[in-house]
């Protein structure tokens, strides 16, 4: 006698209706939007804070109103008067130094970490990270007395060389990311048909490692252009203090100066703001193929 094992009851699983699940997406899609434009509108509140309060020239730190009833270019007139042009040259010419001495100490430095393949490569990268660690009061006091005693206070090669630290551990560290990634056969290639070493990095990696060198530079820049440290610290005229200690000293003054404070800061946001959009393919080239490793 055979037994007939019960049916199995049935299950009514339906599949959505891709109406639902499309409808199920937008929410979501939705939703993530709306989140972005939250986060965005947050980060860039400080912006629109700066540009209503440098419109408000009677307005102080305490009564600015969120939108300006009267606006009037007062505090614009009064940041180029007292910390316009000349803190701009000051701070261009430093940052743009500092790029020169970072690429030039970083390039040559990467290319040799590179091709090394040693303990010591890995050593070397480790005293990088931990000149970075280092507090940058402890490097402004150390550069306030070796540039006493070598004549450099003062001066805008003491402020480059100065800026500079911050720039070459992050620069040597990115291109060198970038030229473990080289077609090795190339750079071999260049060695047989008699290019010594220098000509091998000038005319065959450097061009090959742009994007990373022009992510070097750009972030060289931003570094030495927000400087306010050493700007304090290893100058103490009026002509050599660079735009971010003067903006600080128009937040200091005792004046109605709140309005030509924010100014200041927004004039002063211009020349990084350029960089950065000149370079942005570039860096985002260099940043996505340096950390492939």
């Amino acid at each position: 006698m055979t037994a007939t094992l019960p049916a199995a009851p049935a299950i009514d699983a339906a599949p959505l209706a891709p109406s639902a699940v499309s409808r199920r997406r937008r929410r979501r899609g939705w939703t993530w939007t709306m989140v972005t434009v939250a986060v965005l509108a947050v980060y860039l509140f400080p912006v629109y804070w700066m540009i209503s309060a440098s419109l408000q020239p009677q307005a102080n730190s305490a009564d600015t109103a969120w939108f300006p009833a009267a606006p009037g270019l007062g505090g614009y007139q009064m940041a180029l008067d007292d910390a316009g042009i000349g803190g701009l040259r000051v701070s261009i010419l430093v940052s743009l130094g500092s790029v020169l001495v970072t690429l030039l100490v970083a390039i040559p430095a990467a290319y040799a970490l590179s091709r090394l393949r040693s303990r010591a490569v890995s050593i070397a990268l480790i005293l990088l990270l931990l000149a970075q660690m280092i507090p940058s009061v402890v490097l402004a006091t150390s550069f306030y007395a070796m540039f006493n005693s070598w004549g450099l206070l003062n001066t805008f090669i003491g402020l480059i060389l100065a800026n500079s630290t911050a720039g070459v551990p992050f620069a040597v560290i990115v291109m060198r990311a970038f030229m473990l990634r080289l077609d090795t056969e190339v750079i071999e290639a260049a060695t047989v048909d008699g290019l010594g070493p220098l000509g091998t990095l000038w005319r065959i990696v450097v061009p090959l490692s742009r994007n990373a060198i022009v992510t070097a530079g750009v972030f060289a820049f931003l570094f030495s252009w927000g400087d306010l440290l050493f700007g304090l610290t290893l100058v103490n005229r009026n002509e050599m203090y660079p735009i971010s200690v003067l903006i600080l000293a128009l937040s200091n003054s005792n004046l109605n100066t709140w309005a030509a404070t924010m100014a200041a800061s927004l004039i002063a946001s211009v020349p990084a703001l350029v960089v950065i959009l000149a370079a942005q393919r570039h860096v985002k080239a260099g940043l996505t193929a340096g950390s492939g490793r």
